[in-house]
């Protein structure tokens, strides 16, 4: 039986690999820094990674393994970039290597103001956005954005995020309204201006500097996340799936508008692997709603189980798809027009 290996990632990994334990198709191999972590957990095999193990010397440690442990795939997590930067070392020793893309296109993924600015808006539209590096530059560009002809007073309200970083942190709604009151309503993604003006002073008062943050239009419709998953460049499989009120279900819809989205998405950027890419929606004056792109990932989201219990063994997929036991063409459809939840279970440790 074909092993597919999977190296330090997020929790949504350990999921991942119960769904291929479970179809029987392959044998599964997890690394992780944890042995506890349910990654390790959920593998048939696991291998301890030292700690603190970073760039080109974290990347000899995953040849290292791979060599002994002769893994047929590699789904690569952590340090995914540094591991595609010497992809021929890995591919020399007969493993299929799946890091998404190659290293300038993650990077470029992963810095949001260069993504969204060579963004062809002609496959989703985004919202108006500008960046800022110190108080100045965010006064001017909350002037920019109040200005846009998008910009309704009283209603369309303001954002802010760094340029590089991974699911919410950093994330925050700008209002006029008071911290306090936020803190106490448990409102964790919304900043008051004058605390957003406290906040991005001190950097520049304490001698150090700000990252580069995005400014952007809050959207207020509905937020969308795809998983996808590709091969050089042809999409597979999608599932597009709705964040409904209240953090409770997902909805799986049927949106070929998002899938057609995906499919340029994966062309483009000739990704293989899994990735995801989020939308908003933006209500146009005629009361249409259309889906604004936010970000693209080079990498599983977090919420990828939703997207599994639509039928989608993403992992599994994949690595047929890199052995070539399956064309893109052939993969199975999601279910749709389903409401799906996450639901927790604990273990017993030993």
């Amino acid at each position: 039986m074909k092993t597919i290996y999977f190296n330090k990632n997020f929790s949504v990994t350990g999921a991942q690999i119960e769904a291929v334990n479970l179809e029987g198709r392959f044998s599964t191999l997890a690394s992780h820094s944890d042995p506890e972590n349910t990654m390790m957990l959920s593998a048939n095999r696991n291998v301890t990674e030292p700690r603190g193990l970073l760039g080109s010397a974290y990347v000899d440690w995953l040849l290292d393994t791979v060599r002994q442990e002769r893994p047929e795939v590699f789904i690569v997590g952590k340090e995914a970039g540094a591991v595609a930067e010497r992809r021929a070392e890995f591919v020399a020793l007969g493993v299929q290597l799946l890091t998404v893309a190659d290293a300038p296109t993650l990077r470029h993924l992963d810095r949001k103001d260069e993504f969204l600015s060579a963004w062809d808006t002609s496959t989703l539209p985004i919202p108006a956005w500008t960046t800022f590096h110190d108080l100045n530059t965010f006064e001017a560009g909350v002037s920019e954005l109040r200005a846009h002809p998008d910009f309704l007073p009283g209603v369309t309200r303001l954002c802010v995020k760094p340029a590089r970083g991974i699911y919410a942190a950093g994330f925050r709604v700008l209002t006029e309204g008071r911290d306090l009151d936020s803190f106490l309503k448990g409102e964790l993604y919304q900043m008051s201006m004058g605390e957003a003006r406290r906040l991005f002073v001190q950097p520049e008062q304490e001698g150090g500097t700000l990252p580069t943050m995005l400014l952007m239009h809050t959207l207020e419709g509905a937020e969308r996340s795809v998983d996808c998953v590709a091969w050089n460049g042809r999409l597979a499989a999608a599932v597009v799936r709705r964040k409904l009120p209240d953090g409770g279900p997902q909805l799986i819809e049927d949106r070929p508008d998002l899938l057609e989205a995906a499919r340029k998405i994966a062309s483009t950027y000739r990704l293989s692997g899994i990735f995801n890419f989020q939308t908003k929606d933006a209500q146009l004056p005629g009361g249409e709603r259309v889906a604004n792109m936010l970000e693209i990932n080079g990498r599983a989201s977090g919420g990828l189980r939703y997207s599994m219990a639509a039928g989608i063994n993403f992992a599994s997929l994949a690595a047929r798809l890199a052995l070539g036991e399956l064309d893109p063409d052939d993969a199975p459809r999601p279910r749709t027009g389903i409401r799906v939840a996450e639901v927790k279970t604990a273990r017993v440790l030993e």
